[in-house]
C-alpha cells in the first residue's frame, strides 16, 4: 500500500540538481502527489491536467508511447507511464542536464512500478 506521506517523501527524493517539481498523477489527470518549489505559477493539479492532455495527444499519434520530453521556454518536463496506468511527470529548469532528467524519471518510475501494480490489482 503507498501511504500520501511516503509517496511524497519518494517523489521529492528527485527534486535536486535543477528538477524542482515531479508529479504522479492518472491518465486523466488526477493529481495523486505533487512535490516542487512554491514558486509556481501554474497549481499543480492544472499543471498534471495539461501534461495528461498532452499525452493523450501524443498517444493518438503513438501507439506505444511509453514517455515523452517536452522542451519548454524555461525549461524541460518528462513525462512516462508507470504501471500502465498512471503518469509521473518531473520538471528541470533549462540549466539541468536532460540526461540527468530522464534518469531521475526513469529511477523513479521503476521504484514506483511494484507499489503501483499492487494497488491496481487490489482494486481491480
Amino acid at each position: 500500500m503507498l501511504k500520501q506521506k511516503a509517496l511524497v517523501d519518494v517523489l521529492g527524493q528527485v527534486n535536486t540538481s535543477g528538477v524542482d517539481g515531479s508529479w504522479l498523477f492518472n491518465k486523466e489527470g488526477l493529481l495523486l502527489a505533487y512535490v516542487g518549489s512554491e514558486q509556481k505559477a501554474v497549481a499543480s493539479n492544472v499543471s498534471s491536467a495539461l501534461i495528461a492532455s498532452v499525452w493523450a495527444a501524443l498517444e493518438r499519434r503513438a501507439n506505444d508511447l511509453k514517455e515523452t520530453i517536452l522542451v519548454l521556454e524555461n525549461g524541460v518536463i518528462g513525462c512516462t507511464l508507470v504501471a500502465r496506468t498512471m503518469l509521473l511527470a518531473v520538471k528541470a529548469d533549462k540549466s539541468a542536464d536532460l540526461g540527468m532528467v530522464r534518469a531521475k524519471l526513469h529511477t523513479l518510475a521503476a521504484y514506483l512500478e511494484q507499489p503501483i501494480l499492487s494497488i491496481s490489482h487490489d482494486l481491480g
